[in-house]
């Protein structure tokens, strides 16, 4: 998948109103900030619940996940954030032969992604203080609505696996077995092949191949040459 591209930055009516509403603000009360009208405004008109910073989503075939996580050396004069996304498909894990839960909150998300590997975001993280919160809050609205769009489009195990192989390195195993189970012999072996590559001269790679073998065998395949 493309990482989304934020526009070019323009004034937005009432900013100038946000500026003045937030200098002098702490830290804490400038996060308070953002999250209700960057994140807030995006995520609950489609159908996210907040539970402290994470925002969850059920749909009748998935379910999405958006976390602002903390820093853990966050103090008075810095705070950082982290931003990342995930999604469960029970249609995958019954496609592969794992148990599903009852509830879909209660699944194990089967993708996970750092928002700045979805949106083309100028760092792995973002520092409050950094940012004036003006031009914060719209650059992060802009994020929330890729990500939800991102979300928006694995619904179903097809693009799940498509999503899960746009970023594999060749070690998902539960992409392998998805390969298996699907019959397709093309996905299968470049994925073999691609751990090979990558990873056979490891002392490890015993192992890693045991789990690849394993998987095959259990759906009556061998592992390609």
């Amino acid at each position: 998948m493309r990482r989304g591209t934020l526009r070019p930055r323009t004034v937005r009516c009432g900013e100038d109103n946000t500026r003045k509403r937030t200098e002098g603000m702490d830290l804490e009360a400038r996060l308070v900030a953002l999250v209700a009208e960057a994140v807030v405004p995006v995520l609950k008109p489609r159908g996210y619940r907040k539970r402290r910073l994470t925002w969850m989503r059920e749909t009748p075939d998935a379910a999405h996940e958006i976390a602002l996580q903390r820093s853990h050396g966050n103090g008075r004069d810095h705070l950082r954030i982290y931003i990342e996304v995930a999604a469960y498909v029970p249609a995958f894990d019954e496609a592969i032969g794992r148990s599903v839960p009852a509830s879909m909150a209660a699944g194990t998300a089967q993708y996970r992604q750092r928002f700045e590997d979805v949106v083309d975001w100028p760092s792995q993280w973002i520092d409050l203080e950094a940012w004036p919160q003006d031009e914060l809050v719209g650059r992060l609205r802009e994020a929330m609505e890729i990500l939800s769009d991102h979300l928006d489009a694995i619904r179903s195990a097809d693009a799940l696996a498509a999503a899960k192989l746009a970023v594999s390195a060749g070690l998902d195993v539960d992409l392998f077995a998805w390969w298996c189970v699907t019959a397709n012999e093309a996905e299968r072996t470049a994925q073999y092949r691609q751990a090979l590559a990558t990873f056979g001269e490891e002392e490890r790679w015993p192992r890693l191949r045991a789990q690849f073998a394993t998987v095959a065998t259990r759906h009556g395949l061998s592992l390609p040459d």
